[in-house]
C-alpha cells in the first residue's frame, strides 16, 4: 500500500493543565501543543468538562487512547499565609493525573514554583515533577524534556484495518461431497490487513468479526450472527500480530462461476452463522478486531459486487 506522510501514525499526547479565564494559561497550553506538534506528535489539550457525559465522552476517552501524558500544575489561590506563599494546584489536572497513572501512560510532570509540593496523589506516585517559573519558556522546557526522555512520535497504541484496493488472490478450491468425486474450482480471495502500530507490544489473541453489513442500494442492514473469521494462511481463529507488522484475514472470497455471491471462511459448523450476501450492487462491510491488550479496532469498506468478477472491488470507506 502506498503511503504518504499524512498516513503515518502520530503518537497522541494528552496535555493536562489549568486554563483559568483571564490568565495566560490558555495561551501557554496552546503554545505547548504547538511545540509538540512541530516535534511530530498529535497533541490534545484537555478542557474542563461540566458534565459526567462530557468527562466520559471527551476527557476519559481521549486519555484512554493517548500514548503519552503531560501534567502541568499551575498555581491557584494561596492555601495559607506563609513565607514564601504556598498555593494549591489545579484540582481538575490532578484528577486527570490520577487516571493517567492508573492507565500506566508514560508521563512527564511540571509544577509551577509556589505550588504545594507533594500535594495530593502526586506524593504517592513519585512523579518527580519538574519545577518552572516562567510560563513563556514552558513550551520549550517541555519539548526539551520530551526529547530527552526519548518519546517517539511515530507510533500508536492501536490496531488499524487497512485495504489495498486492487489486492486479491486466486486459488484452487476443492469440494468433496460424500460419495462423489472431488470438485475443483477457482476462487478469488479478498483480504484486509490488520496493522499493529505499537512500537514494541505484541497484539495477542486477535479475533475478527463482521460487525455490520448494509446493502447500499436498498439501505437495508443484512442480519448477521457473531462468528469468528479466518486469518489468511492460518488454521486457528485467534492470532498474534508483532509490533509494527500486519496480518491479513479473509474478508470474503468469490467462486469464479458464481461471481455475485460472497463466500466466507468462518469458524462455525452451522450454516445459519455464515453471512449471506448475494446480488449485484454496493455494500458497506464493517469489520471489528478485538485483542487481549489493545482497544477494539473497526474498519468500514465498500464492496462493489459485479457479475463480471474483474469489475468487483473492495475499497476503504473514506
Amino acid at each position: 500500500m502506498q503511503k504518504n506522510l499524512s498516513d503515518e501514525p502520530r503518537a497522541r499526547v494528552f496535555i493536562s493543565c489549568g486554563q483559568s479565564k483571564g490568565t495566560d494559561e490558555e495561551v501557554t497550553a496552546s503554545a505547548v501543543a504547538g511545540r509538540l506538534e512541530k516535534l511530530g506528535f498529535d497533541p490534545y489539550v484537555a478542557v474542563q468538562e461540566q458534565t459526567l457525559r462530557g468527562l466520559k465522552e471527551n476527557i476519559f476517552e481521549q486519555l484512554a487512547k493517548s500514548e503519552y501524558y503531560i501534567f502541568v500544575d499551575f498555581k491557584r489561590e494561596e492555601l495559607a499565609k506563609t513565607t514564601p506563599p504556598v498555593c494549591r494546584g489545579s484540582l481538575f489536572s490532578h484528577q486527570e493525573f490520577a487516571l493517567a497513572s492508573y492507565l500506566d501512560i508514560p508521563l512527564l510532570a511540571f509544577q509551577e514554583l509556589g505550588v504545594k509540593q507533594d500535594d495530593g496523589i502526586i506524593r504517592f506516585l513519585q512523579a518527580n515533577a519538574i519545577s518552572f517559573t516562567d510560563r513563556s519558556l514552558l513550551p520549550n522546557v517541555i519539548a526539551d524534556k520530551v526529547q530527552g526522555r526519548g518519546w517517539d512520535p511515530h507510533w500508536r497504541n492501536d490496531l488499524v484495518l487497512e485495504r489495498e484496493p486492487k489486492q486479491f488472490s486466486d486459488a484452487t478450491r476443492v469440494e468433496c461431497p460424500p460419495g462423489q468425486e472431488p470438485r475443483y474450482f477457482q476462487g478469488r480471495f479478498f483480504h484486509i490487513d490488520v496493522r499493529n502500530r505499537h512500537r514494541d507490544k505484541i497484539a495477542t489473541n486477535c479475533y475478527v468479526y463482521l460487525a455490520k453489513a448494509i446493502n447500499l442500494n436498498t439501505s437495508e442492514e443484512i442480519p448477521l450472527k457473531t462468528v469468528e473469521f479466518k486469518w489468511a494462511g492460518y488454521v486457528l481463529p485467534n492470532a498474534h500480530i508483532l509490533p509494527k507488522q500486519a496480518r491479513r484475514f479473509d474478508a470474503f472470497w468469490i467462486a469464479h462461476d458464481r461471481p455475485t455471491q460472497l463466500q466466507f471462511n468462518v469458524y462455525s459448523d452451522a450454516t445459519d452463522y455464515i453471512p449471506h450476501i448475494e446480488g449485484e450492487g454496493r455494500y458497506e462491510l464493517s469489520y471489528v478486531v478485538v485483542a487481549d491488550n489493545f482497544p477494539a479496532s473497526r474498519g468500514s469498506f465498500i464492496l462493489s459486487l459485479n457479475k463480471s468478477l474483474e469489475l468487483t472491488a473492495l475499497e476503504n470507506d473514506s
